[in-house]
């Protein structure tokens, strides 16, 4: 039960810098063109004289940071609670 609260409180981490990750990248966009995030949301934008179109789609990337970051909260929070039972 102590590991989902840690998957629940990861998560929630997670999903705040995603969001950071990706409020950071969409104003940095000036012209048309595809960008990709850090977390690896792609961001493609084509801007007209009437209008502006975003198109966003996660790829393969999203899954592995998210994969990645869970596996690392948890393998930590492992060895600090092994740490703190001795």
């Amino acid at each position: 039960m102590k590991y989902m609260k840690q998957i629940s409180i990861a998560s929630t981490f997670w999903i705040i810098i995603f969001l950071i990750d990706f409020i950071f990248e969409l104003f940095q966009i000036n012209k048309s063109g595809v960008r990709t995030t850090l977390l690896g949301l792609k961001i493609t934008t084509k801007m007209t004289t009437n209008e502006l179109n975003t198109l966003f789609s996660p790829t393969l990337n999203v899954l592995f940071g998210y994969l990645m970051f869970i596996i690392i909260w948890l393998f930590v929070y492992y060895l600090l609670d092994r740490k703190q039972q001795k």
